[in-house]
């Protein structure tokens, strides 16, 4: 019964780590671009994609939908307990073959409640995505708008890649930001966002 409610927690730390960032990640960079015609330059999307414009309200209509999926998961625990308790107080009464009946249906309970377990994993990833599909697309759009009006030959993602250490005057992070209609100094005075 556990794994259920789990599941839909799970769900709800995807999107949310999806859109989590620091603002503090913001507050040192410079909305001044590279030199044109530099071969390669950075982005930070986990810090834009959680203040790009829309991720707010991403966010809550994928709460709202978790918390649907959460309410039909506990519901399904409690009809689970509730048929597991009913069997506990009447098996000292049952025959053998009443006892295997009870079982296979308590078994068969909590096997259709795995896989509705299964099927809203998916749905939340679904809608996940779903949400965050234009968010991304628009932040991939300025990313590219910004390369080619540079000249830039490649624009990695530090969220993505793995980079170690780089040089910070070559990260486009709030020229992005400020592309999508985000201030990053407003977004470091109200770390909330």
């Amino acid at each position: 019964m556990h794994s259920i409610l789990r599941g839909a927690a799970i769900a709800v730390s995807t999107l949310t780590l999806a859109l989590s960032g620091t603002a503090q990640e913001v507050s040192t960079l410079s909305t001044e671009l590279p030199p044109a015609g530099t071969e390669l330059v950075f982005v930070n999307t986990q810090a834009i994609l959680p203040i790009a414009p829309g991720a707010d309200s991403a966010q809550i209509r994928f709460q709202e939908a978790l918390q649907s999926y959460d309410a039909e998961l506990q519901g399904l625990a409690v009809e689970l307990e509730e048929l597991v308790n009913t069997y506990r107080q009447q098996e000292a009464l049952l025959d053998q073959a009443g006892r295997e009946q009870w079982q296979q249906d308590i078994q068969e309970k909590q096997r259709l409640a795995q896989e509705r377990q299964v099927e809203l994993e998916r749905e939340s990833t679904r809608q996940r995505d779903q949400l965050l599909e234009p968010i991304l697309v628009r932040i991939t759009e300025v990313i590219e708008e910004i390369r080619e009006e540079q000249g830039y030959s490649i624009v990695f993602d530090v969220a993505e890649s793995g980079v170690v250490a780089a040089d910070t005057s070559l990260d486009i992070t709030a020229a992005v930001l400020e592309r999508l209609g985000v201030d990053p100094n407003q977004v470091m005075a109200n770390p909330n966002n």
